[in-house]
């Protein structure tokens, strides 16, 4: 049976994890703050992509 040395996983995955984790917080966190003005995000988010 092969060893695997999870030490050296979790360190390779680590700093793409907590960088998933604080984009994901950043937007809840813009969500909750924007919710009154959600549809005028959506909008202007959707000019962002057309250009």
């Amino acid at each position: 049976m092969k060893f695997i040395n999870k030490r050296g996983v979790i360190s390779e995955y680590l700093p793409w994890i907590l960088i998933a984790v604080a984009v994901l917080a950043i937007i809840m966190i813009s969500i909750f703050l924007l919710k009154d003005q959600g549809v005028s995000l959506i909008d202007k988010i959707k000019s962002l992509f057309r250009g």
